[in-house]
């Protein structure tokens, strides 16, 4: 049995509109001397686009499978994550409860979370670990009064939610079949792991020599390396699939120093970043992830350590919404 052939044993519901397309950073290209191709993952077609529709497929297909009538999950105010799974749930006829921290304004995300009719719950806390507590207590109230809540942990980001990402990379090299491409690095932000865990053990198990390099956004690097690692040990249980991943090759495609202070922190570098890829190819990332993603994939081109010539796809995660979140502090760096 191949690796897709496996994968779709698992529930599914289709949210995606079809394989996002790749296109070439013309104008980039030109200027950095690297060929660089965008996959526009931000253009998945559920609430405002983003990764997180990939994860969502596997995830609201488990709750479906379970007979799930409520969904939990939690995130920053500004999460992409939360968003998607709103309107995921929705579309299924779920009721979805929003567990997020960070202050209460009709702003961005979390402006379109309550134009969904989201159950949202703002707390003051300063850590995941504390969220997920919450929404443990939360589910439990619900099981009390005869409710079958599913919880997704933050980012969807565990073993269910990661196939996405297999499925993803599988994906790709579709693509370059057709594109006449053969990438030698395919680059994306890395917060709560599950996309990089995904994207590592597809391309691993399909045999691909395609360097896969993760850019952390401000987590901390030695317990995103450690969710990496797990979540690619539990998918080679649930998938019966051996691969030659281990915590040396994770920490080797793991790069941090571009988080600028934390996740979540708004900088004046990504932003002018942000600018710079919106007026040479007319499209814009986010300040939260594949902002500073991108900026820190332009500093590698700069240093050479990505070499000029080289065939790079960057994974565009999506995460509009983060603009308008923080669009007067963004305004006053204008």
């Amino acid at each position: 049995m191949d690796l897709l052939e496996k994968l779709n044993r698992f529930p599914k519901v289709k949210m995606l509109w079809g394989m996002t397309p790749i296109v070439r950073a013309d104008n980039i290209s030109r200027e950095t001397g690297v060929d660089l191709y965008v996959k526009r993952d931000d253009l998945t077609g559920l609430a405002l686009g983003g990764n997180k529709t990939r994860k969502l497929e596997f995830l609201m297909g488990e709750a479906l499978a379970c007979k799930c009538d409520t969904v939990v999950t939690a995130g920053a105010v500004h999460s992409n994550h939360a968003l998607q799974t709103a309107a995921a749930s929705k579309k299924l006829g779920l009721a979805p409860i929003l567990v997020l921290r960070g202050k209460e304004e009709n702003l961005g995300n979390l402006l379109m979370d309550k134009l969904l009719r989201a159950d949202i719950r703002v707390y003051d806390v300063m850590t995941g670990r504390e969220l997920n507590d919450i929404m443990l207590n939360i589910a439990e109230e619900l099981e009390k009064k005869g409710k079958n809540p599913m919880v997704i942990p933050i980012g969807g980001s565990n073993p269910t939610g990661a196939l996405g990402y297999i499925k993803a990379a599988a994906e790709i090299l579709e693509q370059e079949r057709e594109l006449g491409l053969d990438f030698d690095y395919v680059i994306s932000p890395s917060s709560s792991g599950g996309t990089q865990a995904g994207l590592l053990f597809g391309f691993n198990v399909l045999k691909r020599k395609t360097r896969v390099l993760n850019i952390g956004v401000g987590d901390p690097r030695d317990e995103l390396i450690e969710d990496v690692l797990n979540l690619i040990n539990d998918l080679s249980k649930i998938l019966d699939i051996k691969t030659e991943i281990n915590r040396e090759i994770i920490e080797s495609v793991t790069v941090d120093g571009y988080g600028f202070g934390g996740y979540g922190t708004i900088v004046k570098e990504v932003i002018e970043v942000i600018m710079y890829a919106a007026s040479r190819e007319g499209f814009y990332l986010d300040p939260v992830y594949s902002g500073k993603a991108f900026c820190g994939m332009l500093d590698l081109i700069d240093k050479k350590i990505i070499p000029q010539g080289s065939k790079v796809l960057f994974i565009h995660t999506g995460g509009l919404g983060g603009i308008f979140q923080y669009e007067k502090i963004i305004g006053d760096m204008l």
